[in-house]
């Protein structure tokens, strides 16, 4: 397994998003979102190397993948014609000015976040016009609890936890490491 640690090539570019649900009396959905940026973070990238690897992560998408070159195919759109390798729809390109980490990298797994420098509450409807006293009120309320009790407190007010979102608002650096994110002792400076 070859591995990557994936950091922001700006501080104050790592934005965590944990996202509530909640339904009104109508059964119309309203989201609380609290948005955390964090001054620096760094997140663990694993690329299979041996066949072995690459079929244990296929199959980690999908049972039905009998190889990689299907599961790039059926999961990425890229055949070997293509000319992409499995580290190109693994790792971020570099050149790129926001990354998804979450919905992209679904295998990133978080190595590092520190020193938080924002945080905001916001609440959301699709399909319901939320009065801005009430939303202000829910915001306050939900990050008075989530400072005590965290995510549990916010469900305690009939907030239901959906997900947590990472990303990054910067071209991202890539640099290749150990299995805990640690550069080689013996790497070139």
């Amino acid at each position: 397994m070859k591995y990557y640690r994936l950091e922001p090539s700006y501080k104050k570019s790592v934005v965590e998003i944990a996202i509530w649900k909640r339904t009104d009396e109508n059964g119309n959905a309203i989201f609380l979102r609290k948005e955390l940026g964090w001054r620096w973070g760094s997140f663990l990238i694993s690329v299979p190397e041996t066949d072995e690897e690459k079929l244990e992560f296929a199959q980690s998408k999908s049972d039905d993948f009998e190889s990689i070159e299907q599961m790039m195919e059926d999961w990425y759109g890229y055949t070997e014609e293509d000319g992409m390798t499995l580290e190109d729809v693994l790792l971020p390109d570099t050149e790129d000015e926001f990354v998804d980490i979450t919905e992209d990298y679904d295998h990133a797994e978080m190595l590092e976040c520190w020193d938080g420098c924002w945080e905001d509450w916001t609440v959301t409807s699709h399909t319901v016009d939320i009065d801005e006293d009430q939303a202000d009120a829910w915001c306050e309320e939900a990050q008075e609890i989530y400072d005590e009790e965290y995510e549990e407190g916010v469900e305690s007010l009939g907030w239901e936890f959906i997900d947590t979102i990472f990303e990054m608002h910067c071209s991202p650096v890539l640099t290749e490491c150990d299995e805990y994110g640690n550069e080689p002792e013996n790497a070139d400076t």
